[in-house]
């Protein structure tokens, strides 16, 4: 008998059926792109779905025959590669008449450019772009002015354009709040371009579009993008689940919501797991589950853990053994030998930078659920406590 697949998949964009309906979020980012001049900053927590849920309206766009690209940031290393990124990506949407409008996009940044098509003709081409010698292009200003060159040439075509730029905070980088005014000042005169800038920087963000000093202060509307409804989401895993033929329960779909929640990807994660735990042995149990996982995942958790020095350690520690911990409190830093506030401060930050704390409605807590487990299986029992027993997604 052929093994069902498992529906619940994390290593690609969710598309389809696999993609948990966030149908408001698709419908503005849909009519953002179909409106040339509108503007949109999409932001919220990691793992949230924020990239797939705009590839499934850039999806839908596609459909009424409209151009759309979504340029990537989070791992260009400066204003080069990014802009080989968008005037590639550009080049891909539009189609091989595009070419002489690179062309003629390299003349006005003052570029060399050579091209080096796909030899199936269907990826975007490589692009060597180099900045000629005695342009006067600031490499800051470099991506925004390649804005204005894609704008120009949209406009001499009457032709149109949706744009995403995902971690389009990393402009920020480069060229501080200054590239924050110049891309302001992209927005305000662009008319071919409709843009939705989106981002995982919730903090930055969020003074970025609400602080009145900011370059984005009432310059584009915005889209806090949250955790996906419990009733929904557990209505969407047991509905996928079923058409696998290995069914999970209502109250076991919540279930995976509590303990992994609440950020999508880590749910969908927990939910395949759980998904192949019912596979084998007849019934879910996310519990079981999680800490099966968490076993198989323990070689990169331990690598996590090795970054971290020993007050780092030790903060994490007390977090997993009381989540509801203040670390810098007199009564924390005395239970847990944490030492004086402002290093305690310090070693916050330093885990917050490496994107293993995060903190929200007021309190600190832990990035990964997998990692914060892995943590209470393997490390508490240096503070003589034992790891809590999962159940409903409550410590019992």
């Amino acid at each position: 008998m052929t093994r069902p697949p498992n529906p619940f998949q994390v290593t690609t964009l969710a598309q389809g059926e696999d993609f948990a309906d966030r149908t408001a979020e698709v419908a503005l980012i849909r009519e953002v792109w179909e409106t040339p001049g509108s503007k949109l900053v999409m932001y919220g927590d990691r793992r949230m779905g924020k990239t797939a849920t705009m590839d499934v309206a850039a999806a839908e766009v596609r459909k009424g025959k409209r151009p759309v690209v979504i340029v990537n940031l989070a791992t260009a290393v400066d204003p080069d590669a990014a802009v080989r990124r968008l005037l590639a990506a550009v080049y891909h949407a539009i189609g091989r008449t595009w070419k002489t409008v690179l062309q003629d996009l390299a003349a006005t940044l003052r570029f060399r450019l050579s091209m080096t098509p796909n030899p199936d003709g269907t990826a975007t081409p490589s692009l060597d772009l180099h900045l000629e010698p005695g342009a006067q292009v600031a490499r800051p200003a470099l991506f925004t002015e390649a804005l204005d060159a894609i704008e120009a040439e949209l406009a001499k075509r009457k032709l149109t354009l949706g744009l995403g730029l995902d971690e389009f905070q990393r402009l920020l980088l480069w060229g501080g709040e200054d590239i924050e005014w110049a891309l302001k000042a992209s927005l305000e005169r662009h008319r071919h371009i409709s843009y939705v800038l989106a981002g995982c920087a919730r903090s930055l963000i969020e003074e970025m579009v609400t602080n009145r000093h900011r370059a984005l202060w009432k310059a584009t509307g915005t889209l806090a993008v949250g955790p996906i409804p419990t009733d929904e989401f557990a209505a969407w895993i047991v509905a996928r689940s079923q058409a696998s033929g290995i069914p999970l329960a209502d109250a076991t779909a919540r279930s995976i919501i509590a303990l992994a929640g609440p950020r999508t990807r880590d749910v969908v994660l927990l939910a395949g797991a759980t998904w192949e735990y019912a596979r084998a042995m007849g019934h879910g149990d996310p519990a079981r589950a999680m800490d099966a996982y968490v076993e198989t995942t323990a070689a990169l958790h331990e690598r996590l853990w090795t970054t971290c020095n020993d007050r780092e350690r030790r903060i994490l520690r007390a977090l997993a053994a009381d989540p509801q911990l203040e670390p810098t409190s007199t009564a924390a830093r005395g239970r847990f030998h944490l030492g004086p506030p402002s290093t305690v401060s310090k070693a916050i930050k330093a885990l917050g930078d490496k994107e293993l704390l995060a903190r929200h409605a007021g309190r600190h807590h832990f990035d990964d659920p997998f990692f914060r487990r892995w943590i209470e299986l393997n490390a508490l029992a240096d503070l003589e406590f034992l790891p809590r027993r999962l159940q409903d997604g409550a410590a019992t």
